[in-house]
């Protein structure tokens, strides 16, 4: 006998908390899902970040109407859970406790974190470690479902392939660059008319010279004063928006070889030969059809996915007590 009453009051303990001499219930079932339940607990510590960012944010005569509309949002997510868990069940789905070690620890090391640094992540954003391995664990899951039940019954034909990829080329463009050698006369500091006169005529006699077929790199040693002559003069690559615009008007429609018109910028004269030119044409077919065809799998296996969830929701027996 003593045995059972110590089992009331442990149970009486989880929902009935003692305030000012009256007992006040804390926790309450708010959905039947089939066989399963949700409390409101599971509501208040799933959307927990989210409703305090709604109190600090919102004003008190709209905050309540906002608060319940987020908590339906919360728990229309937690009976999609539901029913993931039991379907997973059903199909014999499992997820073991390795499993989700290891997903865990594919995103420390991708984000370069310890668990440490992780755990106190999570709780910036209202999630504890155990709420997060759940949510890893039902990810998991999730995956291996669509996996097994959709996508592995769907079929990309070649010709779908080919018409994303005329549809959306710049998905397989990288941005165009360009590799830059320069020969560089500076002006110098307060020039005046004649100075820059000077300098423009010096200019362009190197010009002539390296248009006339003069050994570029040898016109780099003898004149160029930039800080890349050391290098051959040699500048690097260049993305549209990265060098001045008087530079990259004169550049980016050069051909490989090609040398540039005498430009001149405040600090001086430039003298550009382009080295080579990389991106700006999409990738060859045979090298992206299959991240093309990957993309196209996965759209079309979440838009089955979802269309499944909610054959499954019309199924299930859903009872929400939520007020």
């Amino acid at each position: 006998m003593k045995k059972r009453i110590g089992m009331i009051w442990i149970w009486a303990g989880l929902i009935l908390l003692p305030h000012g001499g009256v007992c006040e219930v804390v926790d309450r079932i708010v959905a039947l899902v089939n066989d399963d339940v949700i409390f409101l607990s599971e509501i208040e510590e799933a959307g927990r970040f989210f409703f305090e960012q709604i109190r600090k944010s919102t004003l008190p005569q709209e905050r309540e109407e906002k608060l319940k509309r987020a908590r339906q949002e919360v728990l229309e997510r937690l009976i999609e859970e539901k029913l993931l868990e039991q379907e997973m069940r059903n199909r014999k789905i499992e997820v073991s406790e390795r499993d989700v070690d290891m997903a865990i620890e594919e995103v420390m090391k991708k984000n370069h974190l310890s668990e440490n640094e992780l755990k106190k992540a999570l709780a910036k954003e209202g999630l504890t470690y155990s709420a997060y391995r759940q949510r890893v664990r039902l990810d998991l899951g999730k995956m291996r479902l669509i996996s097994r039940e959709i996508k592995s019954k769907i079929v990309v034909k070649e010709e779908e392939i080919r018409k994303y990829y005329r549809e959306n080329p710049e998905e397989f463009t990288d941005p165009l660059e360009v590799k830059l050698q320069q020969i560089f006369i500076p002006l110098p500091d307060g020039a005046s008319a004649q100075e820059v006169e000077a300098t423009r005529e010096k200019a362009q006699a190197i010009w002539r010279q390296a248009r006339a077929g003069a050994d570029f790199g040898e016109l780099v040693r003898k004149h160029s004063r930039g800080p890349e002559a050391q290098e051959g003069g040699v500048l690097g690559y260049f993305k549209k928006g990265e060098l001045r615009a008087e530079l990259e008007m004169a550049t980016f429609a050069l051909s490989p070889g090609q040398i540039s018109e005498l430009v001149e910028t405040p600090q001086g004269f430039h003298i550009l030969r382009l080295l080579e030119r990389r991106g700006g044409e999409p990738r060859p077919f045979a090298e992206v059809q299959f991240r093309i065809r990957e993309k196209i799998t996965q759209t079309q296996g979440l838009k089955q996915f979802e269309e499944w969830l909610k054959t499954l929701k019309s199924k299930a027996y859903i009872e929400i007590r939520l007020s």
